[in-house]
């Protein structure tokens, strides 16, 4: 589950407004001149701000002669071997069909530019709509991740990739433990009894997969963070799939959850949990299934069985990780999203059949 956004009246996802505003990275006049001129992109004509995305991670809207472009820097903390395998892969992705946001080279040919201790990156820039929860966005959602997949299949699996994600069971419940001790030190109510129902949420989720054979499924390359935020769109046509800054080495399987989950969730109109929607959109998520198994890279039968369990983990995952990190929620209160997390984690594992019968028509 990814941070919220909050949504205009036709459904379709705003960029969060994170309420930490005054702590977001910024980029310097001076900064931004000497990084330009590693790149070819012209007469500049414009140069603003885009304040959207990661706030640990400032970009540039660029408009030049040679068209629209995005600069981003990196947020601290990325290695540069990691993130030059991911732009491998993005360029890899993009020959097998996948739209993405093209990496511009630099005068050099490289896409990465390591400078000063920090890591830029150029994108062409690639106009487009939040996903608007529509069943042919989301088959075409699943298209695109079928032939994401397809084009890492037989890759060798580089090593400066991580092994892991919320598949991993032991690792999200070390997550969620240690969110649950940052609640606890804020002195919020309540904390035993949801800690208590997403544990045994990810125990039995751990029993299941066991059962249905997760272990045995290998680690292949994924994008890490596919999901509806990450696409950007025109009317049912998927323009790009973007930010590969998360690859890494799970079974597909697990990605197909992630995506299947993210891509029919309910709309999410304010920035209160207490209303949001449990439900998932069987239309969505029937489509999304189709459009992956359409390009099937792994075989439906034997991965649908997971999939309502694999979506539990990642509920879990992707609420435990910002709050063990930061304390909160992208400025939400943390015991609000854990329990939000724990209802939909509750509706998933009530229509685990239902949800897997879906998956697999």
């Amino acid at each position: 589950m990814s941070e919220p956004a909050p949504e205009s009246e036709d459904g379709v996802q705003k960029p969060l407004e994170d309420t930490r505003v005054a702590q977001r990275e910024r980029f310097h006049a001076r900064e931004a001149a000497k990084v330009l001129s590693h790149w070819d992109l012209g007469v500049i004509t414009e140069l603003r701000e885009y304040r959207h995305g990661s706030r640990r991670s400032p970009k540039l809207r660029i408009r030049s002669e040679a068209g629209a472009f995005l600069l981003k820097r990196k947020a601290a903390g990325h290695r540069e071997d990691r993130t030059q395998c991911c732009h491998d892969l993005q360029n890899q992705a993009e020959h097998g069909g996948v739209p993405v946001a093209s990496l511009v080279p630099r005068r050099n040919g490289r896409t990465l530019l390591a400078n000063d201790g920090r890591m830029y990156e150029c994108f062409r820039w690639v106009p487009g709509t939040r996903y608007g929860r529509l069943p042919g966005q989301a088959r075409n959602a699943g298209i695109a991740l079928a032939r994401l997949h397809g084009a890492f299949v037989g890759r060798e699996a580089p090593h400066e990739l991580p092994t892991g994600g919320f598949s991993d069971i032991e690792t999200v419940r070390a997550q969620l433990l240690r969110a649950f001790d940052r609640v606890r030190e804020q002195g919020a109510a309540g904390v035993d009894e949801v800690a208590g129902r997403l544990c045994a949420v990810l125990d039995k989720a751990e029993s299941k997969l066991v059962a249905r054979g997760l272990p045995l499924e290998p680690a292949e390359v994924c994008h890490g963070d596919y999901h509806s935020g990450n696409t950007l769109w025109s009317e049912d046509t998927l323009a790009a799939v973007i930010d590969f800054d998360s690859a890494r080495l799970e079974a597909h399987v697990a990605e197909v959850a992630n995506g299947a989950l993210h891509f029919s969730m309910r709309p999410r109109r304010s920035d209160a949990p207490d209303s949001w929607v449990h439900a998932l959109d069987p239309d969505c998520l029937r489509a999304f299934m189709q459009g992956y198994f359409a390009f099937p890279p792994i075989d439906a039968a034997r991965v649908t069985p997971m999939i309502p369990w694999l979506m539990q983990s990642a509920v879990v995952a992707e609420t435990a990780a910002p709050i063990a990190r930061d304390g909160d929620f992208a400025g939400i209160a943390p015991m609000s999203i854990l329990r939000y997390a724990a209802d939909v984690c509750d509706w998933i594992g009530a229509r685990s059949r239902a949800i897997s019968e879906t998956a697999g028509t």
